[in-house]
């Protein structure tokens, strides 16, 4: 297996959707294999961005099965960008609908 792919410290350029500069440097990260499933690894980020301020991206990999990228650990092209206020929110909605409650003994 290739070793897990990291970006700490690398800024990528892009456009919003409306079309104006987004620019954002990976600021810390955790990447690990899922460990259901050896071909997919989830990835959470910390981003900076040039006027200071911070978001937080979950984003995953998988093995790439395309010829030109065989074997290698692919970025999967859906990684949504949010506020930590956001992030909050959604793991306080997760443990209030209690989907995690009773996951201690599932591997």
């Amino acid at each position: 297996m290739p070793e897990l792919p990291s970006r700490i410290g690398k800024t990528t350029r892009r456009r919003k959707i409306d079309g104006t500069p987004l620019v954002y440097t990976v600021e810390d990260e955790d990447v690990f294999v899922a460990p259901s499933n050896g071909n997919k690894a989830f990835c959470l980020q910390k981003l900076r961005f040039e006027d200071g301020r911070y978001d937080y991206r979950f984003c995953y990999y998988m093995i790439a099965q395309k010829p030109r990228t065989k074997g290698k650990w692919a970025f999967g092209q859906f990684a949504p960008m949010m506020t930590g206020s956001e992030m909050k929110m959604i793991f306080e909605k997760v443990q209030a609908k209690g989907w995690l409650d009773g996951l201690d003994h599932v591997t």
